[in-house]
Formats: C-alpha cells, sequence, structure tokens
C-alpha cells in the first residue's frame, strides 16, 4: 500500500514500460502511465543542486556576436539591447527571449537570429569562466567577471541565504597562504567566486575546476 499526496492507493505494475497502471485513489479508479506513476511516487530531494567544471582566462573584455554567427557552449551571454526584433534563443539555453536576459549557451545555432536593425546580436566576457555544466537542477544561472581574480555565479534570486552549500575547490600553500578557489555567498542572486594565488587575486587559474552548490528546501 502507497500514497500519492496522503491518499492510499493500491497499484498493480505491469512489466511493460509504456503501458498504464491501474490505481484506486480514495474510492476512484483510474489509470495511470507507468512513468508518471514513479514520478508520482518518487521522494522530492532534499535540494535543488548545481554541479559544474569551471575554467577561466584573460581579464575583463567585452565582445559581440553578429547576427548568424553561432555560440559557444558554456559561455555566457547576454541578449544585446538593440536589434532584437524576431530572434530565438531559447533553444540554446535562454529562458526567454527579453532584451537583457543572460544565459549560459546549452547549444550553437539559435532557432532565429531575427531581422533587426543592429547586426550584434549577443555579447558576452572574454574573462567570464566557461562552464562545462555536469548537473543543474536550479534553473537559469550565469556567469560574469568582476575583477582579477574575482568572478559572479549569478542567477535571479535562486540561491537563499542560510539553506545552500557551497562546495568550492580550495587549498593552502606550506605557509597558510590561501592559494586555489572560494565560493562565498553573497545575496539571493549573487555567489562570489575568488582566485587566488599566495593571497593575491589572480586570473588563468580555473581549468575545469569543480564547484557544486546546492539550495536545500
Amino acid at each position: 500500500m502507497n500514497t500519492v499526496n496522503g491518499t492510499f492507493i493500491e497499484k498493480t505494475i505491469p512489466d511493460t514500460k509504456d503501458a498504464t497502471i491501474n490505481v484506486k485513489i480514495g474510492n476512484s479508479d483510474s489509470t495511470m502511465n507507468l512513468v508518471d506513476f514513479q514520478s508520482a511516487m518518487a521522494p522530492i530531494p532534499a535540494y535543488k543542486v548545481y554541479t559544474a567544471l569551471l575554467t577561466q582566462s584573460g581579464g575583463d573584455n567585452i565582445m559581440y556576436l553578429t547576427r548568424g554567427e553561432e555560440l559557444t557552449i558554456g559561455i555566457t551571454y547576454r541578449i544585446y539591447s538593440e536589434g532584437s526584433s524576431g530572434w530565438d534563443l531559447t533553444n540554446v539555453g535562454a529562458p526567454n527571449n527579453d532584451v537583457g536576459t543572460t544565459f549560459v549557451a546549452t547549444g550553437t545555432t539559435p532557432n532565429s537570429y531575427g531581422s533587426g536593425g543592429d547586426s550584434e546580436y549577443v555579447s558576452y566576457n572574454t574573462g567570464a569562466p566557461v562552464a562545462t555544466v555536469l548537473e543543474n537542477t536550479i534553473g537559469n544561472v550565469w556567469f560574469t567577471y568582476g575583477n582579477v581574480g574575482n568572478y559572479n555565479v549569478n542567477s535571479d534570486g535562486l540561491f537563499i541565504e542560510n539553506k545552500q552549500y557551497l562546495l568550492p575547490y580550495t587549498y593552502y600553500n606550506d605557509n597558510g597562504t590561501f592559494e586555489g578557489v572560494q565560493l562565498s555567498y553573497n545575496n539571493n542572486s549573487s555567489i562570489y567566486i575568488f582566485s587566488q594565488l599566495a593571497g593575491v587575486g589572480a586570473n588563468d587559474m580555473l581549468s575545469k575546476t569543480p564547484i557544486e552548490i546546492r539550495v536545500y528546501n
């Protein structure tokens, strides 16, 4: 005997994945796809997670793609402030097509490059960390360059104070001076990434560096 939303049900599970199953919810008989049933019965995860490998090089340098150029997977792009008529980037990682939306590219060729008057359609910073995303159940997360050895992990209010766990990649040298990478909570929309060499901020230190952000329920 199991429950869905606190209601007792009776189940008979067939051998075939695509079949429906008979369920009894209260006094009502019904059917449900096996996959949907298993999803309904699955335990709710304790947290959402973002896991990625980050690579960073160079300094603060804003560049633009012109209409028709392909994106690079893992780079953070911002939909440019002009000439946005008709484009569609939702198939390459953008949560929407609004001017100013920022996202990490998951594909290379947009559904549409649009037909606006400005040929430059997205901007990006070559100094921002590039992400190989391994798992993301948090939502739209992207990266920006702050200054030397200081970068940001960003979201639209998805990081919750006192409900998150950050896994940085850190170490100290023999004299106790911090060297490596550290993550630090800033606010609900931003987490700092610090990379330091002998206690001083330094670029070019992230090379497939693992990070993990967990946001608990």
